[in-house]
């Protein structure tokens, strides 16, 4: 596994290795990649749009696994998700890492979005590229292979991400693809969603946070729609899901990972869950891969 840390820089030559993992912080990358390579994001403190501008791709992403995206489709990726990703044709991608893809959006246009986020079940999205994405994709490209590195061009590709959704996609496509970062209070959600993967138990995520635990529950039933308990919960079976569909540990490393002291409490959080046990939930996932 290598780490790709240098910010902002375009790959030259097609990436070979078989397993490799993206890390980077704020900005943009450009990468060709060979056929059937195997790639993670390991900067798990921010959201990431990834942009396909030629080949096709295998995605795991929490709870949804091995879905396609084929060329000129991007998918967001929210803080804290576990991925991996296949090559399965050489392709060019373009990574784009913000802070939050709704910061740039008045407060009325991401209210309105709020209905539609609502009325709706988690399922996976992509969306195809418009003409103006599909400019705005070839600057970046641009942009990284003359290693230009400035917070204000950040800024402005970020606004002019954010514009391009608003004016060229419907509302209900931008609400499902990013409903992970959209609500009441952005600042909140954010740190819940950049710290709970740190601290799956409310006390500690609301000291986390810095809020009264009794001030952080009323906050966080508004802005999640749930306590506190039963969005972490639901949380750690999304994250568990996909540990058993694509990671090579252990069910007692998984299990352990996650806090179940004994195998049998892990074992009934699986039924509870998924409706059977942690071992053929696994062999299924197999199966469908």
């Amino acid at each position: 596994m290598i780490d790709m840390n240098n910010r902002q820089i375009a790959s030259k030559k097609p990436l070979s290795l078989r397993v490799f993992s993206l890390a980077q912080s704020m900005g943009f990358k450009s990468h060709e990649v060979k056929e059937d390579c195997v790639f993670s994001l390991e900067n798990k403190d921010y959201n990431h749009i990834l942009f396909l501008l030629e080949g096709k791709l295998k995605i795991s992403c929490n709870n949804f696994v091995n879905r396609k995206i084929q060329s000129k489709e991007f998918f967001f990726i929210p803080i804290a998700a576990d991925v991996k990703c296949k090559t399965l044709e050489h392709s060019k991608i373009v990574l784009f890492t913000i802070e939050n893809p709704m910061a740039y959006l008045d407060k009325e246009y991401t209210n309105s979005l709020l209905d539609y986020c609502s009325q709706r079940e988690q399922s996976f999205v992509k969306l195809s590229f418009c003409e103006p994405i599909e400019r705005f994709v070839s600057h970046l490209v641009l942009y990284a292979e003359h290693k230009i590195n400035k917070k204000i061009l950040q800024d402005v590709k970020e606004m002019e991400f954010a514009t391009i959704l608003r004016f060229f996609y419907r509302k209900e496509d931008i609400a499902n693809m990013f409903y992970p970062v959209i609500g009441k209070s952005p600042h909140f959600r954010i740190q819940v969603l950049r710290n709970y993967r740190k601290e799956l138990h409310v006390d500690g995520l609301a000291q986390r946070i810095g809020i009264e635990k009794r001030s952080f529950s009323s906050q966080f039933k508004e802005e999640f729609n749930m306590s506190p308990y039963q969005w972490l919960l639901n949380q750690k079976a999304k994250h568990i899901h996909f540990f058993l569909a694509e990671s090579d540990k252990t069910l007692d490393e998984i299990r352990t990972e996650f806090g179940f002291k004994f195998a049998g409490h892990f074992t009934r959080f699986c039924k509870k869950q998924f409706n059977c046990t942690p071992i053929r939930l696994r062999r299924q996932l197999a199966y469908e891969s």
